[in-house]
C-alpha cells in the first residue's frame, strides 16, 4: 500500500511546487519505496510508494496517459477477472501494477469502473478531457481518503497530516464536531474535526468540477442479493470457497505476513486458514498477536469448568508451529494514546494496538491479517433474528432458541429476559427501544463539557442514545452495522499508525464478494443446533480446536488494570499542574475535580463511566491545545 495526495485549482492558478512538496513530505513514512510527483496545468499529484505485492514493485506513479492522470493507494484482490475483462494478453499481466488495471477499467467503463474493483483501495483520476476529478475509496474503507474544498481549490490525501503541513492551507477546527463527541463518542466515527476536511465515505465516489461536487454510493450492504441453494451443503461449500479466496488473495504479498489471533471465531480461522494456504505455497506465517496478557500469576489460567481464550491461542499455535505475542500494554501507554491528535489520528480507542505494530515491525512483518469485521459479516450473529421469529410467527423456534440461549427451561428468568430484550424490544419504535433497549450509552455517564459549548451546538445532544439499534430484521441489523462507521473508522487510524512501522493490514472477512454472501444467507441459518455461527463453523471444518469463543476474562482484567493505572499517571499530572491551562470546551472545575479522582483500589461500575468521559474529555483538551490556543474567546 502507500499514501497518495493532489489538488486541483479549478481556477486555473499554478500549484506551488515547494508547497506541494512541503506537505507530500508530511507523509514520508508512507513511502519506503520511493516518493513521486507531478505537476500539470492547475494541478499536482504525489505518490508515496510502499511496495508489499508482485505487482508493486512496477508501479510508477503520478500514472500519466492520454489526459488522465492517476494516483493510488490499492491492492485489488480480482486482477485476474479484470485482466479477463479488460482483453489483457497473460504474458503482460504478472508486470501490470494495480494503478494501471485502475486507469484501463476508467478507460473502458468510465466512473462505474468501482463498481467492478474488488480489493482495499483509494484513488483519483483527473481526467483532462472532462475536467473533472474522480475520487473513490473501497467498500468497507480499509483505506483512507481525505477531500477538503475551499473555494475553487479541492485537496485530497491519505493522511490529513498532509493539509497540516501544507502552506497556506487554512484549517480550522470544526467545534461542532468536538461538542457531538464530547456528548457522544461513541457516535462520531465518521465526523471530521476538521471544518472543511472530511473522509470520504466507504463504498462512494465523489466527482469534483468547477460546478461542484457529485457523489455517487456504488456499494451498498442493502442492495445485497438473496442467496438460496437446495442444500444446506450447498451454503457451506460456497462460504467454504468464499473464505479461501478472502484470505488467499490476501498471502499473494512478497513480505511477511502476521495475524490477529484471539481465540474468537474471527481472527483464529483467518489465522488457521492463512497459515495452511501459506504452507501448501512452501511459505509460513511468521507469527501471531494478542492483546490479551501472558500466563503469569497476576493473571493465571482460571482452572477447570472454566474457559481462557489464551488456552485456545496454545492449542492453534501447536497445531500450525507458530509463536504467539501477547499483550504488554501498560497505563502509561494509554495515557500516551489519550495525548495524540485525534483530529488527525481519529477518536477509536484501539491503542493496545500500537504494542503490536511496535513488535511486528521489528520482526519484519510487513503485512498483517485481522479478523477486525467478522462480526458484521461471516460470524453474524442472532441480533434481529429473534424479533424475525416473532413477527413472522414462528414461534416454536423462537420458543426452542430462547430455551437454548438462556442455558435451559429451568432458568425462566433468563428466558424472559433474553425473550423480551432480544425477541421484543426490537420491534418497539424508536422512543421505547431507547428506554428499554440492552445496549447502553458508551459516552460515559458523567459527562464533562462546558454547557456554553452544548448551547452553542445543541444538534450534539440529539446524537447521544443507545449503542446500537436493533430491529426484528437480521439483515437490516447487519447492514445498520456496515454502515454504522466503526469498521472504516479503525482502519484509517491502524492505516495511519502503521505506516510508521512500515506494516499494512488487510482484512478477509469483509471481503466484498464475501460479505454480500453473508448478508443475502436466509435467516434461519443465523442459529443451528443450539449455536450461533454454525455455517462459519463447518465452513472451516476441522480447521479450529474446540471451545473457540468470546472467553477473554483475563484482557478484561488486563484492560481495568491499564485504565487504574493511567488514571492515577493523569492525576499525578494534573498534581504538575499539567493540566493547569484551560480548555473553553470543558467545565475546567468538574475536569481538574475528575482528574484527582483516580481510584485507590479496583474500578467499580460507576468509575469505569466516569473514566470513559474523562478520556474524552482529555483527549479534547489535547486538541484545544495544538488547535485553539492563539483563538479569542468565542464563549
Amino acid at each position: 500500500m502507500s499514501a497518495i495526495l493532489g489538488c486541483v485549482h479549478f481556477d486555473g492558478a499554478p500549484v506551488d511546487p515547494p508547497g506541494f512538496l512541503a506537505a507530500l513530505s508530511a507523509l514520508d513514512h508512507y513511502g519506503n519505496h520511493g516518493t513521486s510527483s507531478a505537476f500539470l496545468e492547475g494541478c499536482a499529484f504525489g505518490h508515496q510508494r510502499l511496495d508489499v505485492t508482485p505487482a508493486a514493485a512496477f508501479e510508477n506513479q503520478p500514472l500519466e496517459e492520454e489526459g488522465i492522470i492517476l494516483v493510488a493507494d490499492a491492492i485489488l484482490d480480482n486482477r485476474e477477472a479484470l485482466c479477463d475483462q479488460l482483453g489483457i494478453e497473460r504474458r503482460f499481466r504478472d508486470t501490470l501494477p494495480d494503478s494501471r488495471l485502475i486507469l484501463l477499467a476508467y478507460r473502458r467503463w468510465g466512473r462505474d469502473c468501482v463498481r467492478r474493483l474488488l480489493g482495499d483501495f483509494a484513488f483519483a483520476l483527473w481526467d483532462a478531457h472532462e475536467r473533472s476529478l474522480l475520487c473513490a475509496r473501497d467498500h468497507i474503507g480499509a483505506r483512507p481518503l481525505y477531500c477538503l474544498r475551499q473555494g475553487d481549490r479541492f485537496y485530497f490525501a491519505s493522511d490529513q497530516r498532509a493539509f497540516k503541513a501544507w502552506p497556506g492551507l487554512s484549517l480550522a477546527i470544526d467545534e461542532s464536531s468536538v461538542a457531538a463527541f464530547l456528548v457522544a463518542p461513541g457516535y462520531c466515527h465518521t465526523l471530521s474535526f476538521f471544518r472543511d476536511a472530511y473522509p470520504l465515505a466507504a463504498g462512494c465516489a465523489l466527482r469534483v468540477d468547477r460546478h461542484g461536487l457529485t457523489m455517487d454510493t456504488y456499494w451498498s450492504p442493502e442492495e445485497a442479493v438473496s442467496v438460496r441453494y437446495a442444500r444446506r451443503e450447498d451454503y457451506a461449500e460456497h462460504f467454504r470457497e468464499l473464505l479461501m479466496r478472502a484470505v488467499g488473495d490476501r498471502l499473494d504479498v512478497t513480505t511477511k505476513v502476521a495475524s490477529h489471533l484471539s481465540g474468537g471465531l474471527d481472527s483464529s480461522g483467518v489465522t488457521v486458514l492463512a497459515s495452511q494456504l501459506l504452507q501448501a505455497q512452501g511459505r509460513r506465517l511468521d507469527s501471531c498477536y494478542a492483546w490479551s496478557p501472558p500466563v503469569s500469576s497476576r493473571y493465571p489460567l482460571p482452572g477447570a469448568g472454566r474457559r481462557d481464550e489464551r488456552e485456545v491461542i496454545e492449542r492453534i499455535c501447536r497445531q500450525e508451529a507458530l509463536e504467539c505475542h501477547f499483550g504488554h500494554t501498560t497505563g502509561a501507554d494509554f495515557l500516551a494514546y489519550l495525548e495524540r491528535d485525534m483530529a488527525v489520528d481519529g477518536n477509536v480507542d484501539v491503542f493496545e494496538e500500537l504494542g503490536v505494530m511496535r513488535v511486528a515491525e521489528k520482526r519484519g512483518a510487513r503485512v498483517m491479517l485481522s479478523g477486525w469485521g467478522g462480526d458484521e459479516s461471516a460470524t453474524f450473529d442472532i441480533r434481529g433474528y429473534p424479533g424475525y421469529l416473532l413477527t413472522h410467527g414462528h414461534w416454536w423456534k423462537l420458543l426452542r432458541l430462547t430455551r437454548e440461549a438462556a442455558g435451559g427451561i429451568r432458568r425462566p428468568r433468563m428466558m424472559a429476559r433474553f425473550l423480551w430484550q432480544q425477541g421484543i424490544v426490537p420491534c418497539l419504535p424508536d422512543s421505547l427501544f431507547a428506554r428499554y433497549t440492552p445496549y447502553g450509552d458508551p459516552g460515559g455517564s458523567s459527562p464533562l463539557y462546558r454547557q456554553a459549548l452544548i448551547e452553542r451546538f445543541p444538534e450534539a445532544l440529539s446524537m447521544r442514545g443507545p449503542a446500537w439499534r436493533l430491529y426484528p430484521d437480521p439483515m437490516r441489523v447487519q447492514s445498520l452495522l456496515l454502515r454504522h462507521g466503526h469498521l472504516g473508522s479503525r482502519m484509517s487510524t491502524w492505516a495511519h499508525w502503521s505506516a510508521e512501522y512500515g506494516l499494512i493490514y488487510r482484512y478477509p472477512l469483509t471481503d466484498r464478494r464475501l460479505l454480500e454472501f453473508t448478508l443475502g444467507l436466509p435467516p434461519d441459518l443465523l442459529w443451528e443446533r443450539g449455536q450461533p455461527r454454525r455455517l462459519y463453523r463447518d465452513a472451516i471444518g476441522q480447521r479450529l480446536p474446540p471451545g473457540l469463543g468470546k472467553n477473554d476474562s483475563a484482557n478484561e482484567k488486563k484492560r481495568m488494570v491499564i485504565r487504574e493505572e493511567c488514571w492515577r499517571l493523569l492525576a499525578l499530572a494534573a498534581e504538575r499542574q499539567v493540566f493547569h491551562a484551560p480548555c473553553k470546551w470543558l467545565d475546567m472545575a468538574s475536569f481538574r475535580a475528575r482528574l484527582a479522582q483516580a481510584p485507590q483500589g479496583s474500578m467499580t461500575a460507576n468509575d469505569l463511566s466516569d473514566f470513559v468521559a474523562l478520556c474524552s474529555a482529555v483527549r479534547a483538551w489535547h486538541l484545544w491545545r495544538i488547535y485553539m490556543t492563539s483563538t479569542e474567546d468565542q464563549f
